[in-house]
């Protein structure tokens, strides 16, 4: 089953990566419920950075899903992610990402993580961390 969890994460990483900046008014033609559907559980919930700018808020569903894109893009003046480590944790699956980006003056360039928790074939939970051993580590700590 974890194989089949890191596939999951995989397509979705090349959707969202691919994705890039997106309209807010434009979010729900290209992020359909019917294109979220095939990675994305219906009641998925996306946690930001604790620390971060959107760290106010919690997005759940499809909506919350194209909220959060908008959101996201509105902060940043550049922004730009690549996945650098997909670590297999069983029913989670912990990414280690590049970052690099611009908001206002401040200029981002490090490693972050993100704990995908996967149910049925699709994503339920995205949680993003500051460090690139966080998702490992909260991985170890759910088990």
């Amino acid at each position: 089953m974890s194989e089949e969890n890191v596939e999951v994460v995989r397509r979705a990483l090349v959707f969202f990566v691919g994705l890039g900046p997106v309209e807010p008014d434009r979010a729900a033609d290209v992020m359909s419920d019917f294109v979220l559907q095939e990675f994305l559980d219906p009641e998925i919930e996306f946690l930001p950075l604790a620390q971060g700018g959107l760290s106010r808020n919690t997005y759940t569903g499809y909506e919350g899903v194209r909220r959060f894109w908008g959101d996201l893009f509105s902060d940043w003046d550049e922004f730009h992610a690549e996945p650098k480590e997909i670590v297999d944790a069983g029913s989670q699956v912990a990414v280690v990402m590049h970052m690099k980006g611009r908001m206002h003056e401040l200029e981002i360039d490090a490693l972050w993580s993100h704990l995908w928790t996967v149910r049925d074939g699709r994503v339920l939970r995205l949680e993003s961390f500051a460090s690139p051993e966080g998702a490992v580590e909260a991985a170890e700590l759910s088990k």
